[in-house]
Parts: structure tokens; C-alpha cells; sequence
């Protein structure tokens, strides 16, 4: 929602709720309140898996050509989403290797992601950046969240 995409499997109700509680929420409490959302995993990847990963994950709006939107700088690694349900072939089609470095491959693990195909809702990505550990990515995630946070606040206003 905060990303100004259509929510389709949120009913009227929690719409509603929604909005009344995103009226009160700066960027650090909806952090907290969407925390652990997501299990966050490296992987080791060989160069030549690398193009495949990518096209079984929903890429992270966050990394590759569109870590400027973040103002982070752009790596080789391949970053993305995937369902719980679907981690385990990915990780056997790919050959992925945990606890090798150097890491080539970060993955949101999670149970349901938003329907589309192409990379994760901005909101969905400054989120998961809120929670990182580097402070370089949780001041890229809380700025942008607090961002889209204000900007959903004019729109209300203008309605």
C-alpha cells in the first residue's frame, strides 16, 4: 500500500484499520511492527548460477541498478525474494552453499509474497533495509519508509 500498489488480498476492514494506524506510525515503529517478516540468507553461488537465481527470485528493489533509488551502491550480488516453500529447489537447482564466502546470493525468505512479477514493492524493500544490521542499509530503509510514510500521508490529506 505504502508503496501506492493495490493490495488485493487486504479486505475493506483491514484497509480501513491499516490507514488509521499508518496516520500514527513513523518509520521506526512500522519497523517493529513488521519485523522478522522475512528470514534473510546467504548463499555462495557459483558465477555461472548467478542469471538463474535471478530468474527464480522476485528481485529486491533494493540492489543492482536500483540501489540508487536507496542511495546505496550498487554490488554483484544477487538479492531477492522467494517462499519458504520454494527455497529448497532453488537452493538444489542452483547448487547455493551456506556459510561460503564470499556470499553472491541474499534471499528473503518468507510465506506469502505480493502477487507480480517484477521486483518487490519499494515499501516491502526499505522494510526489510530498516532491519539490517549494516547502518549504511538501515538509514537507506528508515529514510525511504519514512518517505513513503509521508507521502501516503499528503495523498490521505488530498482525498
Amino acid at each position: 500500500m505504502l508503496s501506492g500498489l493495490d493490495a488485493p488480498w487486504l479486505g475493506r476492514q483491514q484497509r480501513y484499520r491499516l490507514k488509521g494506524y499508518l496516520r500514527q506510525m513513523d518509520a521506526e515503529n512500522l519497523t517493529r511492527l513488521t519485523r522478522r517478516r522475512a528470514m534473510m540468507v546467504e548463499y555462495w553461488c557459483r558465477d555461472s548460477n548467478l542469471a538463474k537465481v535471478e530468474t527464480l527470485i522476485r528481485p529486491s528493489a533494493a540492489t543492482g541498478t536500483l540501489a540508487d533509488s536507496f542511495q546505496l551502491a550498487a554490488t554483484d550480488v544477487v538479492e531477492g525474494y522467494v517462499t519458504a516453500s520454494a527455497l529448497d529447489d532453488i537452493v538444489r537447482q542452483c547448487r547455493l552453499k551456506q556459510g561460503v564466502t564470499p556470499v553472491r546470493v541474499r534471499l528473503h525468505v518468507t510465506d506469502n509474497l505480493p502477487a507480480g512479477e517484477r521486483t518487490m514493492p519499494l515499501g516491502v524493500c526499505a522494510a526489510d533495509l530498516a532491519e539490517s544490521n549494516d547502518p549504511r542499509e538501515r538509514r537507506a530503509g528508515l529514510k525511504t519508509l519514512q518517505q513513503l510514510i509521508d507521502d501516503h500521508h499528503r495523498k490521505e490529506q488530498q482525498e
